[in-house]
This record gives structure tokens, sequence and C-alpha cells, in this order.
């Protein structure tokens, strides 16, 4: 577009040499003269309305019309400056910077001291990452306006987007011997130093202000971390306790203290201040949070330690009462020293205050699974689906639950719904198609329960869980008993001291009338933790009465209704002294 309009006023001009050379030939006429100024002043009114309302458009943000308006402009009047610095404007609000700085060219060759031209030239040129043509024209404005130090802070900023530190610590310096020290262009010279890896001169920038501005509370924090970074450890300890002094209550302050005594091996020293800045109410409760958050896992490392963990959330507690998130972090302090009552009871504080902290649930939940604490994992899983009705793992326990507490029809509709939850999370889904394949087994859909199974094993042929808990079930059927018999001799290779596979073993041979097998494989889970199990006892009975051990059967039938539920069975089977297969 600009060439066009360079070329148009090639042709004004043009123009007005030929009307010129006309005027030379016939003499001046008063009419003709009239009509010629008044058609001037009807196009010079017609020009600015033009312009005007190309202004209006650009104020209520009609930008490419404002710039149709602007370009007309140029071509009835191609020498007016205005135009191209207003459309230079417009097109650097859209980023053309292109076609911004093309019309900016102009305006400043026909006006090349005009401060907001320059100024607006120079900011595209450092939109358009121009940080060295930038920096000229700002030296140029500077030129112009030595006395305006927005001039100053711009120039730099072009400096040190182009990395070039020391210049702009040069215009920082020039500033300066106007001015005078001030807090602004010293914290900015720091800055630069750190950034040139310069430490003793960014130290002595903070030492000449802090000489300036003595009570400056935060130039002298930063005057400490920079003689931390210097290696002056006595310097930047003197420094924080004349402002521990001065300000005894700044927990921030404290903050900052405890880090530095602790860097600096006085551990003792470190924990009074962090309770300072605990009981201070200029540290706000996030920060305290995630203080106490950090002692998690070192909280067994010694009882020091520990009770310092446990004085900081009774400092917390004791400032913000009844808060959840002090009771979710008494929770995780107590789980982390192994203290399971108390962490479930301020974890189930937590939630009564406050239903949408979810790892608080979470954390619930799996201490009730840890606990086999079913009746309590029923209640707290659908409490806790009340408040996230699309998470898979809470339908997965509140499925579980119900399945051990024999609810089988609601676990089965639990497992089915949640299961449409889960994505990416293979090792999730396996655990609901498992779950469903057991629930489904014991509400007596066996082509169902079956078929997951074998899914399930599919992807994955050594999942332990599976291969016992199919087997047993079609042991119990009396179906499938050599593929039952494979797949629990292999549960038993991959885990051979677990008393329940031992069991399930045993059983799958006492089914195939392998009695002597049975007899061995039944010993090794009662070694195993069996003795503590009705069912696996009843079955040491059941095998011994196979072989002819009439009463020794009977003494471990009785044996299992002492420890526990058995089968329906068992009474019958103690009183009539007899198998009853």
């Amino acid at each position: 577009m600009l060439k066009k309009f360079i070329f148009s006023f090639f042709l004004v001009f043009l123009c007005s040499v030929s009307y010129g050379q006309w005027k030379s030939f016939y003499p001046e006429n008063n009419q003709s003269k009239s009509n010629t100024q008044e058609k001037k002043e009807k196009e010079n009114l017609n020009y600015n309305n033009l312009f005007f309302n190309a202004l209006k458009q650009k104020s209520l943000e009609n930008y490419e019309h404002s710039i149709t308006l602007f370009e007309k402009c140029i071509e009835k009047k191609p020498s007016f400056t205005e135009a191209y610095y207003q459309l230079s404007l417009l097109n650097k609000n859209l980023n053309r910077v292109f076609d911004a700085i093309e019309y900016s060219n102009v305006a400043i060759e026909n006006e090349p001291k005009n401060i907001w031209y320059l100024r607006n030239h120079a900011e595209i040129l450092f939109l358009n990452q121009q940080y060295n043509e930038s920096a000229k024209i700002y030296n140029q404005i500077i030129d112009l306006e030595p006395n305006n130090e927005f001039n100053y802070y711009k120039l730099a900023d072009t400096y040190i987007y182009d990395e070039n530190y020391l210049k702009a610590i040069k215009v920082y310096d020039n500033l300066e011997e106007k001015k005078g020290i001030e807090k602004m262009l010293s914290m900015q010279k720091h800055k630069l130093y750190l950034q040139l890896k310069n430490f003793s001169k960014a130290t002595k920038t903070l030492e000449d202000l802090s000489a300036q501005f003595p009570d400056d509370i935060e130039v002298l924090q930063i005057l400490a971390e920079a003689y931390i970074l210097a290696n002056k450890q006595d310097k930047a300890m003197k420094i924080y306790e004349h402002i521990s002094a001065k300000d005894p209550n700044n927990g921030q302050l404290s903050l900052t203290l405890a880090n530095f005594y602790r860097d600096n091996g006085d551990l003792t020293k470190s924990y009074q201040q962090l309770k300072k800045a605990f009981i201070s109410d200029k540290v706000n409760i996030e920060t305290k949070l995630t203080i106490l958050a950090s002692y998690l896992s070192i909280v067994n490392a010694n009882d020091t330690i520990k009770n310092q963990a446990f004085e900081l959330v009774n400092v917390l507690d004791s400032i913000y009462t009844n808060n959840a998130e002090t009771y979710a972090l008494y929770g995780d302090l107590y789980y982390a020293t192994a203290n399971k009552e108390l962490a479930k009871k301020y974890y189930k504080k937590s939630v009564e205050i406050k239903q949408n902290i979810k790892p608080v649930w979470t954390q619930i939940l799996f201490l009730d699974v840890e606990d086999s604490n079913f009746d309590s994992l029923l209640i707290y899983s659908e409490k806790a689906l009340m408040y996230y009705p699309t998470e898979p793992l809470y339908y997965y326990f509140n499925g579980v639950s119900n399945s051990f507490t024999k609810n089988y029809s609601i676990a089965r509709d639990v497992l089915e719904t949640g299961i449409e939850y889960v994505f990416d999370n293979d090792a999730l889904y396996n655990e609901f198609q498992t779950s469903l394949a057991d629930v489904y087994n014991s509400l007596n859909l066996y082509e169902k329960s079956d078929s997951l199974y074998e899914l399930v094993l599919q992807k994955n042929p050594d999942n332990i869980i599976v291969l016992n808990n199919y087997s047993y079930y079609l042991s119990l059927r009396k179906k499938n008993l050599e593929k039952a018999k494979t797949m629990s001799r292999r549960c038993n290779e991959l885990e051979p001291n677990n008393g329940t596979y031992q069991d399930t073993y045993a059983w799958i041979l006492y089914c195939l009338a392998e009695y002597k097998s049975a007899l061995e494989w039944i010993e090794r889970a009662i070694k195993n933790g069996g003795d503590k199990s009705a069912v696996i006892i009843e079955h040491y009975g059941d095998i011994l009465f196979k072989l002819g051990q009439k009463q020794e059967a009977v003494n471990q039938w009785k044996r299992a209704k002492s420890i526990g539920e058995g089968s329906d069975l068992l009474n019958k089977k103690i009183n009539n002294e007899d198998l009853l297969e």
C-alpha cells in the first residue's frame, strides 16, 4: 500500500507543476482565484472530516476501518505525517510489525526529531527483537530529551533483552549521576551484576544502597543474601541479627534465619526460628503446611525430628482451630509414624470439616483396606462417592467392600458402573475385572466369571490373584480340575511360601483324590499361617478323614470351629463325625 501512496504523491506533484505552467501563460483572474480558494477550503474540510473519523474509529477499536480511512487520508494528502504515525500505531497494535515499521519510517523521515514518532519506532523495533536498532533510537531520544528518566529505563531494557548487561549498567550509572542513589536503580544494577556473576560489585551496590537507606529492612535482607553468595557468613549473620532486633515479630525473616542456621549446621537455632515463623501471623498457612509436609519423609529419622514435627502441627492447630488441612497433616504424621488408629481419626475429622480434600478420602479408604475393615470401607467409600462420583478407585473400594460383606448384587452394580470411569490405568482396570469375576462367581454367573478370568490371564498369565481364585472356584465346582491344578501350581511357583495358595493347591489335589499329596500341601499351608484360618484347618480335617484318620479329622474340625467361621457343613461334620460330602 505504501508504494501506491508514494506513487499518488508523485502524480499530485506533476499536476501542481502543470498548473503552474498554465498560470504563467494566462493573466490572473480574481474570480478564478476565489474559486480555487473555495475549492481548497472545501478539500481541507473534507480531509479533516476524514482524518477525525479515522481517529474516531480507532477510539471505538474498529481498527481495520480506521486503517482504511487513514490510508484514504494519505491518498488525499501524502505529505501529512500524522496519518503515517497513526497507521504505524494501528499496525503495531495488530502485531503487523513489518507494516508498522514501514509507516513509522516515513513519519520519521518527515519529522526526524519528533519524540512521539521516535519512541513509537523504538518500541516497534523492540517488539521485533531488533534490540540494537531500538537502542540507537532511544539514544537519539535521550539526546533530545535528556531529563526524562523514562527514556533511560527503556534504553536499559533494550540492552537487558539483548543480554548486554554492562551497557545496561552504564545507563543506570548515567541516570544515577543525575538523580543520586535510588533503591530501584541500585536493585536493578544488583540483579545485573548477579547475571554477570560479579558478586563483589553486586554486593558493593547493595552496600552503597544500605549506607544511603540504613533502615530499609528489604535492602538489608538482600544484602545479607548477597553476603551468603559471596561466602561472607559472618557479615550476613550480623545483618540478620540487626534486622531481628529491629523487627522481632517478622515471620518471614524467621523463615530466612531458619534456613540460614540450618545451612550452617546450627539445627537448634534453626528450629527456634522456624517455631517463631509458625507463631507469626505474617507467614501464611499455606507456607506452614508446606514446611510441615517436608517433615513427613524424615519424621522417623530420630525422636527430635518427630517431636519437632508434632510440636509445629500443635502450634498450627492452636492458631488455626478446627482446620481441615491441619487435621490432615496430623493424619499424615501419625500414618508416617505407624499410628494407624490416630491417623484414621484425624483423617476422618478432616473430611467432616472439609469434604473436597480428595487425598484424605483416599488415605481413609487405604487404611480400611490395610486393616481389612470392610464395614468401615463400605461406609466411607459411599461417602467419598457422594463428593467424587466419577472416581473409579472409590467405586472399586465400594464394590470390594460390598463383596466382602456378601452384598454381591450391589457389588456387581457398583463395579460395573465404576469400570466405565477407568481411563489410562490398566492395573486398576484389571483389578475391576478380577473383582467382577469374583462377584459373578458368587452370584453363580459362572460363564461370565470364567470369561473375565480368562481375559485377565490373556493380558497377564502370571496374575497371581486370578490364578489362585480361578483355580479355587473351579475346584469348588469340581470343574476343569486339571486346568485348576496347573494354575494353582504356577501360583505356588510364583510365591512358594504363601499358606493361602498352598491350601488352594491342597484342596484341588483333594478333589482329584490325590490325598497323600494333598496332606503334604495342607501341612505346608498350616506352617505358613494357615493355622489361623478356619477354612484351611477344616480342609485339613477333610483330608485326614479321607486318609482314614477319623478321630484326628474330628479334632481338626473342632479346632476350625474354635477359630472362626468354616463351611456350612462344619457343625454337622462334628456332630456326625462324618465327612458328609
